[in-house]
């Protein structure tokens, strides 16, 4: 039997069952679009790009690039589908181009999934409205927020989570071999991203067929079996991570384990959490199950993840990251939100009072008072027949006012921070990008209007759509094309560099920099910090990288935040002595070269024998006393390590 409550639901969303685009809806859609590209500006060959494009150069060139470390101990391309359309793409686009096109297309295959699932859950106004919430709100998920859905970089995890949520809406069009088809493709591109949709999907089937459940049972003892047995991969499961080991990922990768995340990391979660389960009240069936089983994924994924992985230290356990699940919690609250908002607006002042309550804790996001506000917003809700006789004008008043007051200190904020890096930015053409990505200065003025769509019903008339589509298609397009980091884009070898380094072959060292060896020379690099990102998927790499970043931190070459993360420290130019570089060289496995930025070629200590060169110039940030300093780059001392090595 439907409540009211069902009824207002269904009125407000939509049954949502019948799909498709109509004519009119094309401007408003296409705005969507556009500003859900604006707000994820290309961030270069930057975060875990690096990775994956690395590994691509790697396959190319075995002998040169797939000499580093971090390919030679890789213990993960391995199990994506991207890798190949990597290897296929660059040596026809570039590597530059390879990699934001790879970008573009994760983002855009991610929007239409999720105008897709958003189809099957509104309509109208509605839809448009949940496009925009998630457009604009935090996509972050994990511990420190390192992690963030719809990554606007080259990853497989965009297609994954693209995939997934294409599943979902096949799911509740009730065509499940589409679903099956979508979650095998998104498993082929990133497994671990893949696994938690796997389980919504098993879930939300076996709530109707419960043989999928036991079939499920049986299918995960013969996995355990299999573990024990000795079978590939899954015998990690029963291997331990021994301490060193542990050590060394909890200080590179501390968002592994959950013991390692900070208080701080679950507000987010928390206040997702209970906007979840409140609008789960408030769904009708199809979709109220979809929502429990999310909830019940990420439950699972957190609980599998702290005892396999922080209390039983089982490689697979931690190599599996299942705590991962969260990223659903971070893509469905936004929807959860919208879907709930109507409902509680027309029900009174106490529904009302509720979702100001939600609705500020959005607004807050990071402050701790926000999962708290969220979590009130539920329980005043479930527990509303005990109150219906206070009065509530007067808090319904005051709550209003605070809401606004937030949004408005928030906004100024953002404004804020916008206005000091346009005053310190070095160069215009990041300035835009760099301010949407950091600075989020667009949420509040998109999450006000997509709940006017929402409570009030306000359809916006197509010419103003087209022209906000108008407006922003330019902007994202230009967000896009002029990426923050075009010195990492490089792709050709620098002719005047490759004949310094032409008379003898092997690793370079590079000091502080990721991609320069790879991109510039074709050669491994003997130490960075991007090849610790693999630590956690194989013990050789950890101890490797381990001790030929320590001893550089020994030289004083590279600072605490090369070998930990959410540090500030950054050494731009390397105190090259004669010393350190004789004492590095006598290594038996030392590099070829060493290549450093220094402030100029005059700069370098007396007694040292380099030869420079003058590359792009790129910049460093640093942050002292809340204002942000930019030091540029662009000279290079360039050590042949035969000259500094002892005789004999």
């Amino acid at each position: 039997m439907l409540t009211s409550t069902d009824h207002n639901f269904r009125d407000d969303i939509g049954a949502a069952r019948p799909s498709g685009i109509a004519l009119g809806a094309v401007a408003p859609l296409a705005a969507c679009a556009a500003i859900f590209l604006l707000l994820r500006p290309y961030y270069g060959l930057e975060h875990d790009a690096v990775i994956y494009m690395g590994r691509g150069l790697a396959d190319l060139d075995p002998e040169g690039v797939g000499r580093d470390i971090m390919f030679r101990f890789d213990g993960q391309s391995k199990f994506s589908v991207f890798s190949r359309l990597v290897d296929f793409s660059i040596p026809v686009l570039g590597l530059a181009i390879t990699a934001k096109t790879l970008a573009l297309a994760g983002c855009a295959l991610w929007f239409a999934a999720l105008a897709a699932l958003a189809s099957r859950l509104a309509r109208g106004s509605a839809l448009f409205a949940l496009l925009l919430l998630v457009a604009c709100f935090d996509s972050s998920y994990g511990g420190f927020g390192v992690f963030h859905f719809a990554e606007p970089f080259a990853t497989p995890r965009p297609f994954a989570e693209a995939f997934v949520l294409a599943a979902f809406a096949a799911l509740l069009a009730d065509r499940r071999r589409a679903a099956a088809g979508c979650l095998l493709a998104a498993a082929a591109f990133h497994p671990i991203i893949a696994a938690p949709g796997v389980l919504v999907a098993l879930l939300y089937e076996g709530v109707r067929d419960r043989r999928i459940f036991l079939a499920a049972l049986i299918a995960g003892a013969a996995a355990l079996v299999a573990a024990f047995a000795g079978a590939p991969l899954l015998e990690r499961l029963a291997a331990r991570i021994d301490p060193q080991w542990a050590a060394i990922i909890s200080a590179r990768s501390d968002y592994i384990f959950l013991s390692d995340w900070p208080p701080g990391t679950w507000i987010a979660t928390l206040r997702q959490a209970s906007t979840l389960l409140l609008a789960a009240s408030l769904a009708p069936p199809h979709a109220r199950r979809l929502f429990f089983c999310v909830i019940a994924a990420a439950c699972l994924g957190l609980s599998a993840s702290y005892a396999l992985g922080d209390l039983m230290m089982r490689e697979l356990g931690a190599q599996a990251q299942s705590w991962r699940a969260l990223w659903l919690a971070a893509a469905f609250a936004p929807l959860a939100l919208g879907l709930c908002a109507p409902t509680l607006w027309r029900d009174g002042a106490q529904g009302r009072i509720a979702l100001t309550l939600l609705v500020t804790s959005w607004i807050l996001r990071a402050a701790p008072e926000s999962a708290f506000l969220a979590l009130i917003a539920a329980l005043a809700w479930w527990g509303r027949a005990r109150w219906r006789h206070i009065p509530l004008g007067l808090l319904e008043r005051a709550l209003f006012a605070l809401c606004g007051l937030c949004a408005v200190i928030v906004l100024g904020a953002a404004l804020w921070f916008a206005r000091e890096y346009v005053r310190v930015a070095p160069s215009e053409d990041s300035i835009l990008p760099s301010v949407l990505r950091a600075g989020e200065p667009a949420f509040v003025p998109l999450l006000l209007p997509a709940l006017a769509m929402l409570i009030a019903s306000w359809r916006p008339r197509p010419i103003i759509a087209a022209a906000v589509a108008v407006l922003a298609a330019p902007l994202a397009a230009y967000c896009w094309i002029n990426e923050p980091f075009p010195l990492r884009s490089a792709d050709v070898h620098p002719p005047e560099l490759e004949a310094m380094v032409a008379p003898r072959e092997g690793e370079v060292l590079w000091v502080n920099d990721k991609l320069a060896p790879w991109v510039w020379l074709g050669r491994a690099n003997w130490a960075s910090r991007v090849q610790g990102a693999g630590v956690v998927f194989s013990r050789p790499l950890a101890l490797e990288w381990r001790e030929r970043m320590g001893f550089l931190r020994d030289l004083g070459w590279v600072a605490d935040s090369a070998l930990k993360p959410r540090t500030d420290d950054v050494i731009d130019f390397p105190p090259f002595t004669r010393a350190s570089l004789e004492r590095l060289c006598a290594r038996p496995d030392a590099p070829a070269y060493v290549v450093g930025a220094v402030e100029s070629p005059g700069a370098l200590a007396e007694g040292l024998e380099a030869r420079f060169w003058r590359g792009p110039t790129r910049f460093s940030l640093h942050l002292s006393e809340g204002a942000a300093h930019w030091t540029p780059i662009a000279h290079y001392a360039i050590f042949d390590c035969a000259a500094y090595r002892p005789a004999g």
